[in-house]
């Protein structure tokens, strides 16, 4: 059975109520960010997924609705423990990763988005997917940072895959920790509270800053 009848399958049987109709579409995304700030375990996230993927279905040519169900699902395999599912997981995020650039936004988010899917698929199967994926993360991390040097996820997205990288291939916390600091800056510029702006990434810089201190 597809990922996309299972993730269905979970909103039906929670009996999560079809809120989007009454609700317009910044109302549908902040309250689901909300959902998603509290969420702590893999079926909670499976929920909110749910939610994201009825919004981007109702708003199906908005870039914000597209970005915020594959951000969802891109989160959402580094939590799933099966790989087979980690995978299918990240199938879905590139579809709408695709449906987003479609609608003509190639802007320094988009990339940033695009970096994020492939270090997930990287995560699979580290080992055997670092040559594969690493020169393309390494790719989008630049063409957002060419649009948009400022933006705090592109350092944190860096921070985090040296972070886990293991130091024999350049990888290690000493190296990590200055992305992790720029990212750390630029998140504090940052304007908050932005329902239709990427806000995503600081809670989790900070944590992995933490540990390189």
């Amino acid at each position: 059975m597809k990922l996309a009848v299972n993730t269905f399958a979970v909103l039906l049987i929670s009996g999560f109520p079809l809120f989007v109709e009454a609700q317009t579409l910044e109302e549908s995304l902040k309250n689901t960010y909300l959902q998603m700030d509290s969420a702590k375990t893999l079926p909670d996230m499976m929920r909110v997924s749910a939610q994201f993927d009825m919004i981007a279905d109702k708003w199906n040519n908005e870039w914000s609705s597209n970005y915020s169900a594959a951000l969802v699902k891109a989160i959402i395999s580094f939590m799933e423990p099966d790989n087979k599912r980690k995978d299918l997981l990240l199938d879905e995020a590139d579809r709408y990763l695709e449906k987003v650039k479609s609608l003509g936004s190639k802007d320094d988010e988009t990339w940033v988005l695009a970096a994020l899917i492939t270090n997930a698929r990287i995560a699979v199967d580290g080992q055997n997917r670092g040559m594969q994926y690493g020169g393309v993360f390494n790719q989008y991390i630049e063409k957002a940072r060419s649009i948009n040097p400022d933006n705090p996820r592109i350092y944190y997205l860096k921070g985090s895959s040296l972070f886990y990288q293991p130091e024999m291939f350049g990888g290690g916390k000493e190296k990590a920790k200055p992305y992790l600091e720029k990212a750390r800056e630029l998140f504090g510029k940052e304007a908050k509270g932005i329902t239709f702006k990427p806000r995503w990434g600081e809670k989790q810089n900070q944590d992995l800053l933490d540990q390189c201190n």
